[in-house]
């Protein structure tokens, strides 16, 4: 600002263009009805050069080329006469200033205005009360001017604080090389005396630590020679060895019970693999003589049921071609059962109930006449059972020894043999 407060109150009191405030009027003014003169403040004091530059922008007053900031200070005063262009920024300053505009609207008369500014002043709030003096209804001419001078002065005192700023801010800056080469200076003096401490306690901190070790020793050995002019380090050394033997003991005879413990976990684990090793033995056996036994009695259905065309039962059908079965041992009620299986599968069957009942020497003679021998080694006597594989290997016979005297078994040695007989 460059008004004379003294020239401003000497025009403004011949003037008519002052606006006179009525005490009736509750309403706050507008900047665009405010004199001009004090727009200049409202500009300086209210905004800042970039609030300036984009209400310039949004009245279109032409800020795209470069412009110095007096320009722009003298565009937007200009703007701030315009009612149209200067309402968004009235605007803008009451939102921004709302809290203080609050605050002086409870004022009824210029003496409360009065003390609101000076407490306002007081704690650096110029532009917020400022903006709220200038369009309050209650705010006399006397009072408006006061008010416009101290503004008017701050910022006279504002332009000088500045100028000594920036001639201490010039010296500054010419004295800030040297201070800069001083304190690089300082820095790397100080670094090389921290780096020189820093080599020296770490020297200390070993030779600490090697007296602190040294006194260690010295005492251990204090307390050794001490043990041993007393008697009691032999009596300490006895005690050690005996409970150290307790220990081994307690250890030798948790040994011998684990391996124990492992040599039957050992033994239980072989016996329960040769009990899985039989039962699937067993189990596949089984199933060869559920196989055998179904493909017979599908051929037995089949002849009873008249089918021989081209069903399944036929095609499993095996043909003995005349050959006989010698069966040593077993159940007399079950050969009626295998008789009739092998002549249906054009065979002949024989039985020899394996020294029971008749002589061995029959046995003999029946070899002779047979194919292949089958024998169940569950119902049958020892001495047969070495005769039959005598016999069957002077004469080179077929033998088969079955797991067990059932109709089931017997098949599966039928069916069997008959595919090493039609493979020979």
């Amino acid at each position: 600002m460059c008004i004379n407060l003294k020239t401003l109150t000497a025009d403004v009191k011949p003037s008519t263009n002052i606006i006179h405030l009525d005490a009736r009027q509750t309403r706050r003014k507008k900047v665009w009805q405010l004199e001009r003169r004090f727009h200049c403040g409202i500009a300086g004091t209210c905004f800042t050069l970039d609030e300036m530059r984009r209400f310039c922008r949004k009245a279109q007053i032409n800020t795209k080329e470069p412009v110095s900031d007096y320009e722009l200070h003298i565009n937007f005063v200009t703007m701030l006469g315009d009612a149209q262009a200067a309402r968004p920024a009235a605007k803008f300053l009451d939102r921004k200033y709302k809290k203080t505009i609050q605050h002086f609207m409870q004022a009824n008369d210029s003496e409360q205005l009065h003390r609101l500014w000076n407490e306002a002043i007081s704690q650096g709030e110029v532009a917020a009360a400022f903006w709220s003096i200038l369009t309050h209804p209650q705010t006399s001419e006397i009072l408006l001017f006061e008010v416009y001078g101290e503004v008017h002065m701050l910022s006279h005192l504002s332009g000088s604080s500045v100028r000594i700023d920036m001639q201490a801010l010039t010296q500054l800056r010419q004295r800030l090389p040297r201070l800069k080469k001083e304190v690089t200076q300082s820095r790397m003096a100080l670094l090389n005396r921290t780096r020189q401490k820093n080599e020296m306690i770490e020297a200390l901190n070993k030779r600490l630590n090697k007296v602190l070790q040294s006194e260690k020793q010295l005492l251990e050995a204090k307390a050794k020679i001490t043990l041993l002019e007393n008697g009691d380090m032999i009596r300490h050394l006895r005690s050690q060895v005996e409970a150290y033997a307790c220990k081994l003991n307690s250890a030798n005879i948790r040994a011998d019970r684990a391996e124990e413990n492992a040599a039957k976990q050992k033994r239980f684990a072989e016996t329960a693999h040769t009990k899985n090793m039989h039962i699937e033995s067993q189990l596949l056996m089984r199933s060869a003589e559920q196989s055998a036994l179904e493909i017979a009695l599908e051929n037995t259905l089949s002849i009873q049921q008249g089918f021989r065309g081209k069903n399944n039962a036929c095609q499993k059908k095996i043909d003995l071609d005349g050959r006989s079965i010698l069966y040593v041992g077993g159940r007399n009620r079950l050969c009626t059962h295998f008789r009739t299986l092998v002549e249906q599968q054009n065979g002949h069957f024989i039985h020899h109930d394996g020294g029971r009942e008749e002589s061995p020497q029959r046995l003999d003679a029946l070899l002779s006449q047979a194919d292949a021998v089958l024998c169940p080694i569950d119902c049958v006597s020892h001495e047969a059972v070495h005769r039959i594989k005598r016999e069957c290997k002077r004469y080179g016979k077929y033998l088969m020894l079955l797991s067990q005297s059932s109709l089931s078994a017997f098949t599966k040695g039928v069916h069997e043999y008959s595919r090493v007989s039609s493979v020979a």
